[in-house]
Parts: structure tokens; C-alpha cells; sequence
């Protein structure tokens, strides 16, 4: 999502960007490990790693200036890593950020600074390369000519609501119910609760922030932040805090069978999950979300571990402990 708005003279861009694969790379990625290996796609599973988004920098550049850095701000901590950027704009950097949301390359990037594991990364996204691939409907350009004249009648107000989107599968995890609370425009307060299986309000009323109260089944009520963005109010697993759990158990035989059973326990703020989840073949992993109120885990897993072999053999059940959201069994 771009967007460019102002006058000729005073102006802001926001761009909104994340470093995540999409579906048609990551299947470009299984299709060549596959082939590097030797082995179907099928058994290609690919996980995510230890990755790390310390913070994310918008930059312009003029031909033959040095670059200009126009904003900054961390990502979402979680897949896909997930960057609201926001920032004014001089007059001379105008023409070449209307350029690059035209779909003009090397004019405006986006820079993600952070670690695969222990080796540093830098890794830019051209915003001209990305904008000339999308639909017209995530690019938004308003502009207009510097008034010589005060205007005869008095400006538009802003407009008292925003759109609301809910992306986050609010019975996907242990959250029951969502509160939104926010004040109208005389100071009153009002609250909007979200169930699943409920009716979503198209509209929420026109704030800087709104209060999310988060409830679970069990385990306290925790409180978070939302801001809206270019497009309007959106609640996602970033904003609810949540985060997807993998479990792998790779170098079993076809036909054995594991059974998990885990409990989550958040070191703070969060809520609490014990759920049971079997491992088989092909695929030996399985992924679930958890609501740790953090960009990380923010808590401790514990796993029993019980297994039984092809030839229905038990083998004596042993606990995982962990603290990091990628766990191998």
C-alpha cells in the first residue's frame, strides 16, 4: 500500500511493506531445492528460520545526490515482517516519489536492516518495481496546486469515521472476544466487541488509537494498542499478538505416530493455551497460534512427547521445554 498526499509544496508518503516470500516464491523456492536435491517437491517442507527485523528505513533517491533517508520504524517482529512507514517530504523529493509510485525504479526503496541467525542482512525493496506489478487500488496520489486565494467556503471536516477489517481468525487462537474502546467526538466513551462468528462493523469512529482489550477463555485480559493505517482500522495476528507455533519431528519411519501435548504458559501479559496435536507422515509438522501480547513467544512451551512406532512399539514419553516458537521434536 502507497500513498502520496498534499500540495505541490508541503506533502507526505506512507508506504506500508513487508519481507515475506509470497506463495509463487516459495513454491519457486521448494521447486528448486527439490531439484538441487533430487527428491519430489512433496518432501521438500519448508519452515521459517531465525530471522530478525531490527528496523526498516524508507529512502529517496535523486539522481546524482546522495540518498535521503525520509523515515524509519520497526516491523511487526512476526511473519511476514510487517512495516508502516510514514514520513513529510521536501518539495524537491516530490517528483521523485511520485515517480517511483508511477512505477519509476531506483527512486524510492525500502530497506530492511536484520539477521538470518547470527549473519546480518540488508535486503531493499524498490517501491517503482513494486508499485508497476500492483493494482491501481493499493496506489493512492492526492495532490493539489498551492491556493493563491484563501477558499470561499470553509474546508471539508475530516471524516468522522474509518473502514475496519478484521484479517486475524479470531477463533484460530485462544481469543473469545475482542473490546475496542474509544471516545466519540464530544468525550464519551464507547466500546465495540468483536466475537467470532459475529457481525464486523464496517466503520469505526475517527481516532489516532483505540484500546483492544483481548479475551481468552482463560487467563487475564490483556490490553493493546491499534493505530489505524492508510486504509483505515485493521486488526491482524500483529495487532493481536499472537504468534504461530511450529513443531517439527522430522526422521520418523511412515506409519508412526506422535502425539503432543502442550501447554503455554506467557511470561507476562498473554493467554494461557494447553491443546493436543498429532505429527505424521509426509509432512511431520504441524503450526498453531498462541497469544503472547508480544512480538515474540513471550513464554515458555512445555511438551510431553509420546510416541509409537510403525510397529506400534511405545516409546518412553519425554518433555520439551522451550522458550522459541521453532521447535524440533
Amino acid at each position: 500500500m502507497a500513498t502520496l498526499v498534499g500540495t505541490e509544496t508541503s506533502a507526505s508518503v506512507q508506504i506500508s511493506a513487508h519481507w515475506w516470500p509470497d506463495e509463487k516464491e516459495t513454491a519457486a523456492l521448494v521447486a528448486g531445492a527439490a531439484e538441487k536435491m533430487d527428491v519430489p517437491t512433496s518432501s521438500v517442507i519448508v519452515t521459517p528460520g531465525p530471522v530478525t527485523v531490527r528496523h526498516v528505513t524508507l529512502v529517496a533517491r535523486q539522481e546524482g545526490r546522495e540518498e535521503t533517508v525520509l523515515t524509519s520504524s520497526t516491523s511487526s517482529g512476526m511473519p511476514p515482517y510487517t512495516a508502516l512507514l510514514t514520513g513529510s517530504l521536501p518539495s524537491a523529493l516530490l517528483p521523485v516519489v511520485r515517480e517511483a509510485l508511477n512505477g519509476r525504479q531506483g527512486r524510492l526503496l525500502v530497506r530492511f536492516d536484520g539477521a538470518l541467525g547470527t549473519d546480518e542482512v540488508v535486503r531493499e525493496l524498490d517501491v517503482g518495481e513494486a508499485m508497476s506489478d500492483v493494482p491501481s487500488g493499493v496506489r493512492h496520489i492526492f495532490l493539489t496546486g498551492t491556493a493563491t486565494t484563501p477558499p470561499s467556503t470553509d474546508p471539508a471536516a475530516p471524516a468522522a469515521t474509518l473502514p475496519l477489517s478484521v484479517t486475524a481468525a479470531l477463533d484460530a487462537a485462544p481469543v473469545r472476544a475482542v473490546d475496542l474502546n474509544g471516545t466519540d467526538s464530544e468525550g464519551a466513551p464507547w466500546t465495540v466487541t468483536l466475537q467470532p462468528g459475529s457481525p464486523v462493523p464496517e466503520q469505526l469512529q475517527t481516532a489516532e488509537s483505540l484500546e483492544m482489550v483481548v479475551h481468552g477463555a482463560s487467563g487475564k485480559p490483556y490490553r493493546r494498542t491499534l493505530r489505524p493505517g492508510a486504509s483505515g482500522w485493521t486488526i491482524d495476528e500483529a495487532a493481536l499478538g499472537l504468534v504461530t507455533v511450529t513443531c517439527q519431528a522430522p526422521g520418523r519411519t511412515d506409519g508412526a505416530v506422535l502425539v503432543l501435548d502442550v501447554w503455554y504458559e506467557p511470561a507476562g501479559d498473554g493467554l494461557p493455551d494447553h491443546r493436543t496435536v498429532t505429527l505424521g507422515a509426509p509432512d511431520w509438522t504441524a503450526s498453531w497460534l498462541v497469544a503472547s501480547a508480544q512480538d515474540d513467544l513471550g513464554g515458555e512451551l512445555v511438551i510431553d512427547v509420546t510416541e509409537t512406532t510403525a510397529d506400534g512399539v511405545a516409546v518412553p514419553k519425554h518433555t520439551v521445554h522451550s522458550t522459541d516458537p521453532q521447535i524440533r521434536v
